[in-house]
C-alpha cells in the first residue's frame, strides 16, 4: 500500500483514503480515482544541464539548458542548447553535449561572423581596416563576397551540400572557385580549432570544373626564347619547368619531394579530379637538369623556395613577375599560363590525344579515352619529347 502525507497534520495516510484518519481533512472527492505514487525517476548530476518543458502550444516545447550560474543580482542565468519537439531528442542532445561540452555562443555564430574572426586571427587586422592588403587578403575577400547566400547562416547549420552548390556555379571561373575552396578549408579548420563547428564540411566538397576552361595567354615562341636566354635568372627555371611539364601551379609546388623520382625521371601527383590525381608525368629532358638542381630535401617544395628558405605562394608569384621582367617579357602572364603553353605545344606537335589528356590530367572525350586507353610512362615520354 502506498502512503501519502496529509497537508493538514502531516500524518501518513493511504493514497486511497478519502480523508485523513487523524484529523479528518478531506483528501479527494469520492468520485476521484485513487492517486498514483509519483515515480522519483533519475536525477541528473549537478552541472550536467536540465530539460524544461515550456508552457503554451509550441512546436518544440522541450528546452535544454546548460551552464547554469547565478548572476550578481542572485538570478539564475544559463545557455540554451536548443529547443526540441520531444523529451527523447532533448535527452539525446544533452547527452551529446555532455560528452564534449562547448561554448554555446560560438555555435550560434554566422558564417559572416566567423569569417571576420578568422580574417582578424589570420591577418592580424580587421576586415574593414584601411591600408594596403596582400593578394592573399584580396583573394579571401573576393571569395567571401561570392558566398553571400551563406553570410547570415549559422555556421554549424551549413551543410556540405550548400558549400558544394557554390563550387558548382557555372558563372565563376575556376580560379575563383579555387579561392572559394581555399577559404572554406581555412575557415573550417579555424572553426574546428575554436570549437565553432563539430565537423569539417569543407572536406566533402570539390571543384568539378576543369581549370582550362578559364582564359589564359600562352607564352609565344619569342617569349620562350627569351626565357631560355635568361634561364639562369632567379625563378626563370621554374617557369620553364611548368611549361614543359603542364602541371597546375599547386600540383607541382605542393608535390612531396619523394614523388619526384630523379632516377626514373618522373613526377607523380595531381589534384582536382580522378583524372588528375596520382598521375605520372615524365620529366622532359629539357628541364631535367633544372629539376635536379632545385631538388633539395631541406625545402618542402620543388618550387616554393629561393635557395635559402621556403617561400609562400604569394611570394612566388612576386618572383614569377620579377623573372618575366628580367627576361624583358612585357606581356602580363600568370603561372597558369605555363599550363596553357604546355597544352598549346602538345597540340602544335600533334601529340597523341590520349597522351595529351594523360599528361595534362584531363578527362577524355569518351569512355575509351577515359577508362580503357592505357599508356606506359615511356609511351608518354616519347610523346612529351615531341615539344
Amino acid at each position: 500500500m502506498a502512503l501519502t502525507t496529509c497537508p493538514e497534520c502531516s500524518g501518513k495516510v493511504s493514497d486511497k483514503a478519502y480523508s485523513c484518519p487523524h484529523c479528518g481533512y478531506p483528501l479527494r472527492d469520492e468520485t476521484s480515482p485513487p492517486r498514483r505514487a509519483k515515480s522519483p525517476g533519475k536525477r541528473r548530476r549537478n552541472g550536467t544541464g536540465t530539460i524544461v518543458k515550456l508552457s503554451g502550444k509550441r512546436r518544440k516545447p522541450f528546452q535544454v539548458r546548460v551552464n547554469t550560474r547565478i548572476d550578481e543580482w542572485g538570478y539564475p542565468r544559463y545557455d540554451v542548447l536548443g529547443n526540441f519537439p520531444d523529451r527523447v531528442s532533448a535527452d539525446i542532445a544533452l547527452a551529446e553535449y555532455n560528452k564534449d561540452p562547448f561554448d554555446i555562443a560560438n555555435r550560434k555564430k554566422t558564417f559572416g561572423e566567423v569569417f571576420k574572426d578568422w580574417y582578424k586571427w589570420k591577418y592580424k587586422t580587421a576586415v574593414d581596416a584601411p591600408g594596403k592588403k596582400s593578394s592573399s587578403q584580396y583573394c579571401a575577400l573576393a571569395a567571401f563576397k561570392h558566398c553571400d547566400q551563406l553570410h547570415n547562416r549559422i555556421m554549424p547549420d551549413i551543410s556540405a551540400l550548400e558549400l558544394q552548390q557554390i563550387l558548382d556555379r557555372e558563372d565563376l571561373s575556376h580560379s575563383m572557385l579555387e579561392h572559394i575552396k581555399t577559404l572554406f578549408n581555412q575557415m573550417y579548420r579555424y572553426a574546428l580549432q575554436f570549437d565553432i563547428v563539430a565537423k569539417n564540411c569543407a572536406e566533402f566538397v570539390r571543384i568539378g570544373k576543369e581549370d582550362d576552361t578559364e582564359s589564359g595567354i600562352p607564352f609565344t615562341a619569342e617569349e620562350r626564347r627569351k626565357l631560355w636566354d635568361h634561364k639562369d635568372e632567379p625563378f626563370v627555371d621554374t617557369i620553364l619547368i611548368y611549361i614543359y611539364s603542364g602541371w597546375r601551379i599547386n600540383e607541382l609546388a605542393g608535390m612531396p619531394l619523394e614523388n619526384i623520382d630523379l632516377e626514373a625521371r618522373t613526377f607523380t601527383g595531381g589534384l582536382k579530379n580522378r583524372y588528375s590525381r596520382n598521375r605520372t608525368v615524365p620529366i622532359h629532358s629539357k628541364i631535367y637538369d633544372m629539376v635536379k638542381a632545385r631538388y633539395n630535401p631541406h625545402f618542402r617544395s620543388l618550387i616554393y623556395h629561393d635557395g635559402t628558405q621556403d617561400i609562400t605562394e604569394e611570394k612566388y608569384r612576386e618572383y614569377f613577375t620579377q623573372a618575366l621582367t628580367a627576361c624583358r617579357i612585357t606581356e602580363k602572364h600568370t603561372p597558369h599560363d605555363c599550363r596553357h603553353t604546355c597544352n598549346s605545344l602538345l597540340l602544335k606537335a600533334k601529340v597523341d590525344r590520349v597522351a595529351r589528356y594523360k599528361i595534362m590530367g584531363h578527362a577524355g572525350k569518351d569512355i575509351n579515352e577515359r577508362i580503357y586507353s592505357h599508356m606506359t610512362t615511356e609511351q608518354l615520354r616519347e610523346e612529351l619529347e615531341k615539344i
